[in-house]
């Protein structure tokens, strides 16, 4: 698992919209944008199977595992492959534990950017809000929703507006009958590429509280404010 894929994935892991919209009405990308954003204030949790390829130089790392968000920002994502690895937030604090180099990524949540803005704000509202803000976005065609692999759905793109170094470009697969995102692209100008897939999707499970409280463990080397731009 690599630290550095952490803030935009987990801006997208819990991106979620309830609501669907007549097929036969028209739909302009602004208005699933607006559903999304009003629909994932209103939930409380969410559970999923979550699968992540990155390629990087030719070389392809994958792992997966499970994903859990409950309101306030609170994370977790437990890997089985790789694993041992986990990242956990509590709404203030990210931690991301990489089990065979026994390190901890420390990441407080809340610090500003040039314009007085929280720099990571994965797992929230805003955080999404900032998505959309700091992104162009459109439909990939005039065909919407559209068969992919057999499966209905509106399809995203996304286009950094000023470039930062990260992912300029991305590509959601929200599926057009419940409005949830299912797959996501994105590529940066460094070659870099990621596939991140959601599937057994479950709305406002019951979930344990402590999935969201991280324990340092003993011996592990703590790595302050570990994010970049990737």
């Amino acid at each position: 698992m690599q630290i550095t894929f952490i803030r935009p994935f987990l801006v997208l892991t819990i991106v979620l919209s309830l609501t669907a919209i007549r097929a036969d009405k028209f739909v302009h990308p602004v208005d699933i944008a607006r559903q999304m954003q009003s629909k994932f204030k209103a939930l409380k949790t969410y559970q999923a199977h979550f699968s992540l390829a990155i390629k990087d130089m030719n070389k392809t790392k994958t792992s997966s595992g499970v994903a859990t968000y409950a309101e306030g920002g609170k994370l977790n994502f437990t890997f089985s492959q790789p694993k041992g690895d986990i990242i956990v937030s509590n709404g203030q604090m990210l931690y991301v534990y990489v089990s065979r180099l026994r390190a901890v990524g420390k990441q407080p949540l809340k610090d500003k950017d040039k314009d007085g803005k929280p720099l990571y704000t994965a797992g929230t509202a805003e955080g999404l809000s900032n998505l959309f803000r700091r992104y162009h976005y459109r439909f990939d065609s005039p065909e919407q929703p559209r068969m992919v692999n057999g499966v209905s759905y509106y399809v995203l793109d996304l286009k950094e507006k000023e470039i930062t170094g990260g992912y300029d470009k991305i590509t959601l697969f929200v599926k057009s009958d419940t409005y949830l995102i299912e797959k996501m692209n994105a590529s940066s100008p460094s070659g870099r590429t990621v596939e991140l897939t959601f599937s057994n999707i479950q709305l406002n499970p019951n979930v344990d509280p402590k999935l969201f409280q991280f324990k340092e463990p003993e011996n592990a080397k703590i790595v302050d404010n570990p994010l970049t731009t990737e």
